[in-house]
């Protein structure tokens, strides 16, 4: 049996409940999901390898509440705590990264990853959005072995206030679209984070 780690940066336990369904419905049947909280300071974040120890896959929820930008002033504690969470999570996620991990980032996981290999996370008022919109695969991600099993384009949901601006190293491109410029990216052959949901149906939304 897989096991698989979602790490949900989420206090709210409305939404914790709600994102833990999304993931679910979409988990293989006979895999096995857990969840851990980016909230948790009792956990061993600077261990790495104790963290995952047992786990074949680890998953980077979203977050409605925090933001590392937002468009909030830098004393704002929605935005200090996106910083600590950061903090908290920047051993594990640069360990995934070197390991090349199995590892999925969606919408703040997106972010987090991005932010750490040095992509430009801001609230960008062109790209702030919430609900269904148009996503194109890339050249690069029609030859990804994930992503070559998508139609070249597609609709997603999207809720978020920041957005990535500039491309994060060591990041290939997999998707795209007018309303998000860096909807999809790989890094390394085992990493993969997007802007969008994929565990959030427009029913959900």
């Amino acid at each position: 049996m897989k096991k698989i780690l979602l790490i949900q940066s989420r206090a709210r336990p409305d939404m914790l409940l709600m994102e833990q369904r999304g993931f679910r419905r979409e988990v293989p049947e006979g895999a096995q999901l857990d969840f851990l909280s980016a909230l948790d300071t009792t956990k061993e974040w600077g261990t790495p390898h104790v963290l995952l120890e047992g786990y074949d896959a680890v998953m980077f929820g979203g977050s409605g509440e925090f933001d590392l930008h937002g468009n909030r002033d830098e004393s704002d504690s929605a935005r200090k705590t996106a910083r600590d969470i950061l903090t908290r999570l920047h051993p594990l996620i640069e360990h995934i990264i070197i390991a090349d991990f199995p590892t999925f980032g969606v919408c703040f996981g997106h972010q987090l990853i991005a932010e750490i290999q040095g992509g430009n996370i801001v609230s960008d008022p062109d790209q702030k959005k919430t609900g269904s919109f148009a996503v194109e695969v890339t050249d690069a991600g029609q030859k990804d072995v994930l992503f070559s099993s998508i139609v070249p384009s597609f609709v997603a949901q999207y809720a978020h206030r920041d957005s990535v601006t500039s491309q994060p190293q060591g990041s290939q491109l997999l998707a795209s679209g007018s309303a998000c410029r860096f909807s999809a990216l790989r890094y390394g052959g085992h990493v993969y984070t997007t802007q969008f949901h994929p565990e959030i149906t427009m029913h959900d939304m």
